[in-house]
């Protein structure tokens, strides 16, 4: 057999995976090779040390797929009383907990357990846990800790889908795709909480990707998991306080520094890894850290990477198996087991403004103020001038980069400071600005002072105690108003109390620009005297036309290019538009540029006069703006637009709302498509109504707005109650049983097979619980009814 089908060589690779979890391959107390049972030859035993196997690893050889073994190894594993079952090729591993009823099947792992993990699985099948569903999450879960504690209605809904599908489903990988202010790490705290409490995780992993962002989880954690007694990585690591540790925070750089991870843990050491900011650490070098933990996997985001998006992935496998790798490798659906466009659970900017329970968020009220040079270099010519005698165009990228303006700079802080937003007392309300880099943050800085002493503060990374001083400002102890950044406040910045976003560099990519406005975006109460003021908005004072570009001009159907790999290789001039933070796509600039004989050329500054040349105001309706519907709704939505411009039936099947016609038009052509895979389970789940294909067809375009999950409940119960002529009391079953339905899959599916514990749901407590139901004489006809309901059907869609 070639080398790469033998199964001698999968034992070399396994060799190395065990190896590199801390097996002493030479130690016959901890591994045994080619142990004879009564049911055949086991191919590992991995033992405790005093000669207890706790494990049966069964090796295959490359070309085969382990987990065809699973059967052979339980008949080794039964026979030698080991709990555990590892089936390997040497490439894929699987893990087996078979004794653990709620284990039924082996899964994919990507690390071998150590000795240790081993030893703390076999203890805890001593006493294994309790489904996830089993600790009933209320809006007063966590009040206990803190009176003014409440989780709202979506953050429930989040933890519940994920019990749900670990527990029945037993998945363990999920994303979490949620807006900016809309409490992603009180609802990780609760969910924490959960997994601990019944012991589905003993030790917790949250990752972040700055020492900011830790410290600031770390004071919510501290007051929310305090009995866990949480700590952050890098100081716990020194002061040894890791060891009581059950939820450990870290920066995605501090494990990575020196390898500390593989030090310090072991692959199954963690129970639960969250990702805090998912999209940022699962490639590259982070990817290896976050494949070493063996664990339940959560990844949380506002701004998911989705490199699978508008892709054919078929044909892309068939002609270049490598892209779509790589592909696969950064998108962040993909990452976490979710199918392009479609996470665990969604709730955006839009949602938030339209919950019927809030709103939650505030959109802005945006300010597109250009200057005369800002005008020409965002003109395709660029902005002309003439430097040492020769006529040179720079456009809206190079500014500050290539050329300084320090009139249009005055120009910016002048215009800023008249159009901001005052806080209730009259006063400027509090903001940040972004800057280009950090030479520009420090020279608006001082234009700001220079114009209004003391209003000003240079936040970024190269000023000492920048987080401290980012954390007085975010609690209202300095006097400044104007925080002048460059990235360092861009994202996981939690200042309620914002008022103002002022952008005086440009941006190129919408996952920067979704997360910069996510800052503004918390509702917030100022209180003056005796009085309380709402936040209503925010304003966005754009000086670089961003607003307009993401609106009118960037393409959201082209693939977002996959970054190339570093290399050792002598730098080249960047491929990304300078200052546009982590391109979503790649600018196609020159590869290279010439260099002057005498070294890098001295960057030239502009003596000249700017002025300001126009000032457009709009307040971005609860819709929001185009880059925030760039989720599945808002591509979905812009597709069906395109495709029934393309298909006059379609058109005319939408013109008279003939149902029947558009729900066949796109069930033969246009769901399923290899780009989106669009279906109705998936809009269902995604909009969260339970609506039929053309309601959606409709909404999308412009024909008729989408109903909600409320008025179709209302109108399925309404219709059936007319039909039986319901009595009052009667139509309160209904709707309670209509209501319950609409909400939880589970109790859905029991009462579509007719099974009546349904009904011990607590709200059917007040209209005297399932004793009281005899007395309802037309149930079972109306209770058929509704199950042939069109709110039943789709639901059982999604479910």
């Amino acid at each position: 057999m070639p080398g790469g089908q033998n199964e001698a060589f999968s034992r070399i690779l396994i060799d190395k995976a065990l190896e590199f979890s801390g097996w002493d391959l030479l130690d016959p107390k901890q591994i045994q090779f080619e142990s004879h049972t009564a049911n055949g030859r086991a191919d590992y035993l991995l033992k405790n040390g005093l000669g207890h196997v706790l494990c049966v690893l069964e090796a295959k050889r490359e070309n085969l797929d382990p987990y065809d073994a699973k059967e052979q190894a339980r008949g080794y594993a039964e026979n030698l009383k080991a709990p555990f079952i590892i089936l390997s090729n040497g490439r894929e591993h699987w893990f087996w907990n078979y004794e653990r009823a709620d284990q039924r099947d082996a899964y994919r792992i990507e690390r071998l357990p150590s000795r240790d993990d081993l030893e703390r699985l076999r203890l805890k099948n001593l006493q294994p846990p309790r489904p996830l569903e089993s600790e009933v999450v209320k809006p007063e879960y966590l009040r206990h800790l803190r009176h003014d504690l409440t989780l709202r209605r979506y953050q429930i809904d989040a933890m519940n889908e994920i019990a749900r599908l670990f527990d029945r489903d037993a998945q363990r990988k999920f994303l979490l795709e949620m807006a900016t202010g809309t409490g992603k790490t009180l609802l990780c705290a609760a969910l924490i909480r959960r997994f601990l409490n019944t012991r589905n995780a003993e030790r917790v992993l949250f990752v972040v990707d700055r020492i900011e962002l830790a410290k600031q989880t770390m004071e919510d954690f501290a007051v929310v998991l305090p009995e866990f007694k949480p700590v952050i990585f890098k100081s716990a690591r020194r002061s040894g306080e890791l060891l009581g540790a059950s939820v450990v925070v870290a920066t995605i750089q501090s494990l990575m520094v020196d390898r500390r991870y593989r030090e310090e843990f072991t692959p199954f050491y963690f129970d639960l890894v969250i990702n805090d900011e998912a999209h940022r650490s699962i490639y590259g070098d982070a990817r290896e850290v976050m494949q070493f933990f063996q664990a339940t996997r959560v990844g949380l985001t506002a701004t998911p990477k989705a490199y699978l998006r508008n892709v054919n992935i078929h044909e892309l496998a068939s002609e270049n198996p490598k892209a779509l790798e790589a592909r696969q490798l950064r998108d962040t659906y993909h990452y976490f087991g979710c199918e392009p466009g479609s996470p665990t659970y969604r709730y955006d900017i839009i949602d938030a403004v339209k919950d019927p329970e809030g709103p939650f968020l505030c959109l802005p009220k945006i300010f597109d103020l250009r200057s005369d040079i800002t005008t020409q270099a965002l003109a395709d010519k660029g902005w002309s001038v003439v430097i040492d005698e020769q006529e040179e165009s720079f456009k809206i990228r190079d500014l500050e980069r290539k050329i300084f303006t320090p009139a249009r700079n005055r120009l910016m802080c002048e215009a800023f400071l008249k159009e901001a937003q005052s806080d209730p007392s009259g006063a400027l309300g509090k903001s940040i600005v972004f800057a280009v880099n950090q030479t520009h943050a420090t020279s608006l800085t001082k234009i700001f002072n220079e114009i209004q002493p003391g209003s000003a503060i240079t936040i970024t990374s190269r000023i000492k105690d920048a987080s401290v001083i980012a954390k007085e400002f975010r609690d209202g102890k300095r006097p400044e108003k104007i925080a002048v950044s460059v990235d360092m406040l861009s994202t996981g910045y939690n200042c309620r109390d914002l008022l103002n976003i002022a952008l005086m560099r440009p941006i190129f990519s919408p996952t920067e620009y979704i997360q910069i406005k996510g800052r503004g975006t918390r509702r917030y109460t100022f209180t003056i005297g005796h009085t309380e003021y709402e936040k209503k908005n925010f304003f966005l004072l754009d000086f670089c036309g961003v607003a307009e570009f993401f609106e009118e001009k960037y393409d959201y159907t082209v693939p977002l290019a996959v970054p190339r790999e570093r290399t050792e290789q002598p730098a080249k001039l960047k491929t990304h538009p300078p200052g546009a933070g982590e391109p979503d796509r790649e600018w196609k600039g020159p590869e290279t540029a010439p260099r002057p004989p005498s070294g890098p050329r001295e960057i030239p500054t502009w003596e000249g006069h700017d002025t300001l040349v126009s000032r457009e105001v709009f307040v971005v309706g609860p819709n929001g703006e185009k880059v925030d519907l760039m989720t599945f709704r808002g591509s979905f939505e812009r597709d069906v637009k395109e495709f029934t411009d393309k298909n006059a039936d379609l058109r005319a099947a939408v013109a008279d709302e003939d149902d029947d016609a558009v729900e066949t038009i796109m069930n033969e052509r246009f769901y399923n498509r290899p780009e989106m895979y669009y279906s109705p389970d998936k809009l269902i789940r995604s909009y969260g109504v339970p609506a039929p294909t053309p309601a959606f067809v409709y909404n999308a375009v412009g024909k008729k707005p989408l109903p909600t999950k409320d008025a179709i409940v209302s109108d399925t119960v309404d219709s059936i109650a007319a039909r039986f002529n319901l009595r009052y009391r009667d139509q309160k079953w209904l709707d309670a049983t209509a209501q319950l339905l609409a909400d939880d899959p589970e109790a859905l599916n029991k009462f579509v097979e007719g099974d009546m514990t349904v009904f011990s749901s607590t709200q059917f407590n007040q209209l005297g619980g399932i004793s009281a139901l005899s007395q309802f004489d037309s149930r079972d006809d109306v209770f058929d009814a509704l199950r042939q309901s069109l709110l039943v059907r789709q639901s059982l869609i999604a479910a």
